[in-house]
């Protein structure tokens, strides 16, 4: 064989691991939705990419299996991989028990590319007593909508 076809032949090689490289690569996808099933206190959901300063969690169609209190408390969470994750607060979530959705904005994003979190803080009266069971959960990053 000459030189030439090695060449060719190793360039093809790499050319087609680089392909199956960028099939196989994770997606960091800022924007999506979902549903919970049975979570109570301190589940928590999958991470996202968030580039700006802004995070929106929509909950839509509760319930609190065996709850007296018809909310949940939502905590967002800037999650590291190493170091002990940054709670940037909570907010309460009452008007999908009610067959409405229930909106949560948080706008103290640090500045830059994050990785977030969310978690059921308390679901209904909490202390692990309830399964929440939401029928659409959204994650939004772009407060221009």
């Amino acid at each position: 064989m000459s030189k030439t076809h090695y060449v060719r032949t190793a360039g093809a090689v790499l050319a087609a691991a680089a392909a199956l490289v960028m099939v196989n690569a994770p997606m960091a996808s800022a924007n999506w939705s979902s549903y919970i099933a049975s979570w109570t206190d301190g589940n928590k959901s999958r991470t996202w990419e968030d580039q700006g300063t802004y995070s929106q969690i929509q909950f839509t169609g509760c319930s609190a299996q065996y709850g007296t209190t018809k909310s949940v408390v939502v905590k967002l969470w800037h999650y590291y991989s190493i170091l002990p994750n940054e709670s940037l607060g909570t907010k309460t979530f009452t008007a999908c028990f009610n067959g409405g959705t229930s909106n949560g904005e948080w706008t103290n994003v640090p500045s830059g590319t994050n990785t977030l979190q969310f978690e059921a803080d308390k679901v209904a009266q909490g202390g692990s007593c309830c399964l929440l069971n939401v029928s659409t959960v959204s994650v939004d990053t772009s407060q221009a909508d």
